[in-house]
């Protein structure tokens, strides 16, 4: 305890002694004072407020480089078409393209067919409906007429008794049926085309050939029935009997072909 008092004691005393310790006696107590007295509490630093979140972040800073452009005119066009459209304007419209590509339908069907054409059109469609309905009731006649036909040539000439019963009924047939093929191919030749078609291998071509054989082969029978009639009880019956009803079977295969054509 002696020793912590004699201590600053001395210390004064030699700065008192010293020149410089003259000039700063008075202050000497002073000098002890702050020595013992103790050190002072450090108040906390005021915190800083954080800024307010309702502020707007600044935006990043990019730099204004435009993307690279090809040297390519089609680059060139669109690139001019964009800048065009972002601008606000439209381009300018050039008098060799301002048309409708779609025209209504009733603007279109005008002057398309004229009065005549169109009344030649309606003429060959009732005329081939005519054609077609005639057509199928020519060949259930036909049909009719060759089962008859059969029927008597076995009859005649297969021990069926020589019986001239159906040769009536096959000639009544064949007579309906022949008229009804003369109809239906004045109908299908007389019907008008006024479209031009250029000749294509089609079921209507088809159909045509078909038919002309069926007519050759209606003209041969009428040909070999009458001198199967008038050769009555000769050796030459049998012969124009058998090639009578071999074209008869050949004409009918024609027609059956010719309506296949068109139907399927």
């Amino acid at each position: 305890m002696m020793t912590r008092v004699i201590s600053p004691l001395l210390a004064v005393m030699l700065l008192a002694a010293s020149p410089a310790g003259a000039a700063l006696a008075p202050d000497a107590p002073v000098m002890v004072a702050a020595a013992k007295r103790k050190p002072a509490k450090r108040r906390p630093s005021t915190p800083v407020p954080p800024p307010p979140q309702d502020a707007a972040p600044a935006a990043p800073v990019t730099p204004d480089v435009a993307p690279p452009v090809s040297a390519t005119p089609e680059s060139g066009s669109t690139a001019a078409s964009k800048t065009q459209d972002s601008s606000g304007t439209t381009p300018s419209s050039e008098p060799g393209l301002d048309f409708d590509l779609l025209t209504p339908e009733a603007e279109a069907s005008k002057g398309l067919l004229d009065p005549n054409l169109q009344k030649e059109l309606e003429t060959r469609r009732t005329m081939l409906k005519l054609h077609q309905g005639l057509g199928l009731a020519m060949a259930g006649g036909l049909t009719a007429a060759t089962v008859l036909g059969q029927l008597q040539f076995n009859r005649s000439f297969r021990g069926g008794g020589d019986d001239r019963s159906l040769l009536a009924w096959h000639r009544g047939v064949v007579i309906g049926t022949s008229v009804l093929f003369a109809t239906v191919g004045t109908l299908g030749v007389l019907a008008p085309d006024p479209v031009e078609r250029p000749f294509q291998w089609d079921t209507v071509t088809f159909h045509k050939i078909f038919m002309s054989l069926a007519t050759a082969g209606m003209i041969a029978q009428a040909v070999l029935g009458i001198l199967a009639t008038h050769s009555y009880g000769e050796i030459t019956e049998p012969k124009y009997a058998t090639a009578h009803q071999v074209v008869g079977y050949a004409t009918l295969g024609c027609v059956a072909a010719g309506i296949v054509t068109l139907t399927f």
